[in-house]
């Protein structure tokens, strides 16, 4: 899989995340699981790559310097692109479990996230060094983190406007609560979906442009979409196969709500001698009001 079709699958998220937050429901045990272990097994791979980079610089030989980034330049890109997926899902683990007062799927969301600013640090500085890079891939290596910067506080703006404490997940806090408040006035917006397909499409050919065609670790970065993907759960499709959009998620919750205060209106009560008594006790505390005046 294409370290970009991970930004597309953030995307999805993040169009229904304010959905996901709305029904304040669990994350299955095994996406969490599958999360941590798919996460930390590419994580593994990226520092094992970074590695040999370390012990290039020690030897001092420039020639094998100057093929480590030919051979791992691709690995690179992959850990700066892949940074708007992992961010989505650790603000969506946030609000999901502070909307559900739990504390299971965001301890696991958030070590993931740290463990991968840990890598795009050394990635960094990496470019920074340049020794044995070319000009043009280090360029090309910032304008990718650039873009993508831009691309996560865009996406984190999106979520914000459903849950504003998410906004700490973002690059440019200024940036991320301007997409925040504009979010917020699209929420009822009649092409909010179109807004959507073009936001996806515009960042899809965004990366496309900068990222090299063949992906560097797919099957890594296939685990983590299909972990990933687990958050959406079945009850956030409908009948069809598609996944519902927030405001069907509150007119069923109206209709539920509707639906339970009937059955208690109905439901007899358990005990009838006590609704007799206060009945009685209330009676006569009125009849003796009334008689002293």
């Amino acid at each position: 899989m294409h370290v970009v079709q991970l930004a597309e699958l953030a995307a999805v998220l993040t169009h229904h995340g304010p959905a996901i937050l709305y029904r304040h429901a669990a994350v299955p045990p095994e996406a969490i699981n599958g999360y941590w272990t798919a996460s930390r097994l590419r994580i593994d791979l990226w520092n094992q790559s970074l590695a040999r980079f370390t012990r290039a610089k020690a030897s001092g030989n420039h020639y094998r310097m100057r093929c480590w980034w030919q051979d791992h330049t691709g690995v690179l890109e992959e850990v700066l692109a892949s940074e708007v997926l992992t961010r989505v899902v650790a603000a969506l683990a946030d609000g999901i479990d502070r909307a559900g007062n739990r504390d299971e799927f965001s301890p696991i969301a958030q070590a993931i996230h740290l463990s991968h600013l840990e890598v795009r640090n050394r990635v960094q500085e990496a470019i920074l060094d340049r020794r044995g890079c070319a000009v043009q891939d280090a360029v090309r290596l910032n304008k990718l983190r650039v873009v993508v910067e831009r691309w996560i506080d865009a996406l984190i703006g999106h979520l914000s406007g459903a849950d504003p404490s998410l906004v700490r997940y973002g690059i440019d806090s200024s940036r991320t609560r301007a997409h925040a408040e504009e979010a917020g006035t699209m929420s009822t917006a009649p092409g909010r979906e179109t807004i959507a397909w073009l936001t996806q499409a515009s960042m899809t050919d965004g990366l496309r442009r900068i990222i090299a065609k063949t992906p560097s670790l797919p099957h890594a970065n296939r685990e983590v979409a299909n972990s990933a993907m687990m958050i959406l759960r079945p009850d956030l499709f409908d009948s069809v196969g598609v996944l519902k959009s927030l405001w069907v998620h509150r007119i069923q919750n109206d209709s539920d709500r509707t639906d339970q205060m009937i059955q208690d209106y109905l439901r007899p009560d358990v005990d009838d001698s006590a609704t007799v008594s206060a009945f009685d006790a209330i009676h006569a505390s009125a009849l003796a009001q009334w008689f002293r005046y």
